[in-house]
This record gives structure tokens, sequence and C-alpha cells, in this order.
């Protein structure tokens, strides 16, 4: 997915926001606004918009020399999920479709991202969601890959979100589960901590992986996840990159801006359960 007029101001947003976070310093907040503008001023028609958020975190942590500016959102986002998980566990178990419930209920976490924006409630979210239909709902077809599959490729996307991934794993009964996560800090994306806080390692092999600042994705990752048997992609991040692989992807999110929202063919709000091999 390539750059769209609209992804200019969120990225400028999101490094203004990340800078706050980061520093007190004004002078590198503001210097932070220069480098972005100049980043963004030279990208190239064909830059994916997580390549370009990539590189604009990437000169925010530089400029103000914190590693990790949304440390402390991450641990307040893992903790709020774990409070709710027990409730939120009751919910799967009490449904009459309990792998459903458990596939809303991660997508309903999905919300928990603060590049569109870090305001909104996740108890009323969580409500919402449960009663809600499926903009695209390829919910059935997800469920037969995973029934004829041993193994499950699970693509992590925020902190906090990680525990109602767990809700969707825990379904996946006599699966060998690959969860990855990111090996550097990145906006909220959930990394190994935010994965063993939740417990995932309890369910699940945890692979860390490395961003590539040309292609997000290496070349090697790229093949692993074409062969992999069935992939559960979790964020718009990970549809802006992947879309088109042509692996058993199945992706689960909300969207979360109009530029997705286009993409997609629904509005910002909309859950989304797709395919990549199922239209």
């Amino acid at each position: 997915m390539k750059m769209d007029l609209e992804c200019f101001p969120c990225l400028l947003r999101q490094a203004v926001e990340a800078a706050c976070l980061a520093t007190e310093e004004e002078g590198k907040r503001r210097e932070v606004v220069r480098e972005v503008l100049r980043i963004l001023r030279e990208v190239s028609p064909e830059s994916s918009p997580p390549r370009v958020c990539l590189k604009v975190h990437e000169e925010v942590k530089r400029i103000t020399g914190n590693a990790d500016p949304y440390r402390e959102v991450k641990r307040n986002f893992n903790l709020l999920a774990k409070e709710m998980y027990p409730e939120l566990r009751r919910m799967v178990e009490n449904s009459q479709d309990g792998f459903l419930t458990a596939v809303k209920l991660a997508i309903a976490g999905n919300v928990i991202d603060v590049g569109p924006g870090m305001v909104f409630d996740l108890r009323r979210v969580v409500s919402e969601v449960m009663a809600k239909d499926f903009k695209t709902n390829h919910v059935e077809f997800l469920r037969e890959e995973l029934r004829k599959s041993k193994t499950v490729l699970y693509l992590a996307d925020n902190a906090g979100e990680v525990l109602f991934d767990r809700l969707l794993i825990e379904t996946l009964q006599n699966k060998h589960v690959i969860y990855v996560v990111k090996k550097d800090p990145l906006l909220n994306d959930a990394s190994r901590e935010d994965a063993e806080f939740a417990g995932i390692q309890e369910l699940a092999e945890i692979v860390e992986i490395e961003l590539d600042p040309e292609t997000i994705y290496t070349p090697s990752q790229a093949e692993f996840l074409k062969k992999a048997e069935v992939v559960v992609s979790k964020g718009q991040g990970n549809y802006e990159t992947l879309e088109g692989t042509g692996a058993n992807l199945f992706y689960l999110l909300m969207i979360k801006c109009p530029v997705v929202a286009k993409r997609l063919g629904g509005k910002v709000g909309d859950l989304v359960v797709k395919g990549e091999r199922f239209g």
C-alpha cells in the first residue's frame, strides 16, 4: 500500500506526539519537526506508510536520545488489559461460539494503537465491537484454515492488545503458535516484554524480528510468511505492508484511518477479518 496525501499530516502528528513523550526539551521537539518535515518532503511516491513511519520514529529516537518514547504508555495499556482479561475470558468461555467471540475481542484490542491517536475508552470499545457485524467477514475461512494447520504464525501488533490476542490463542488447541513481536521499540508495538507480561510464552513460541528500513519485513521474513500454513496478521500496519504478498494471511483489524477505510471499502470503526486468498 502506497502513501496517500492523508498519511502526511498523520505522520507529522505522530512525530510531534512522540517527541513530546520523549523529551521535555523544546529545542529537540522543534528539531524533530524540522527533520520529519524533511523526510516527508523527500518521500518517494512508491513508499508505504509503515516504511515512512519507521523512518520518522527512528529520527525521533535519534534526536531525543529516548529509545522508547512510548514505554510508559505501553505499560499502562498492559495493566489495563490485564485488569480486563478475567472478564474477557469469561465472555469467551460463556459464549456459544468461543472462537468467534475470541476473534471479535482480538479485534477490539486492536483499538490500542497510538498511531491514529491515543483517545479511546477500551471498555466501551469492547462493548461496541461485540454488538457489531464484520465489514469483511472471512471468519469461517479462517476457522477452516486453522483447523487444517498444525502451525500458526501470529503477527502481533500492540502492547495491551497482546492480552486480547491471548484469548484467541487459547482457542487454538494443539497448534504450534509462533507469536511474532518487534525486537526494537516502534510506537506502542508489542515487544517480547509485553508478550511475556501477558503470559504468551505459556501458549506459544515468542519470536522477535528486526524491521528492515527499506522493506519492513526482510526478504527472508517475507518468504517465511509465504511458506507458513496460515498467518494471523493483526492491525493496519501489517495490512499496509503485507497486502498482495499471496501468503495465506488473515488480517484481523479495526479500521482506524480514512486511507485504510477507502482501501477496504469501509469506514473508520469497521471490523475486518480478511483472507488474502479469499477475495
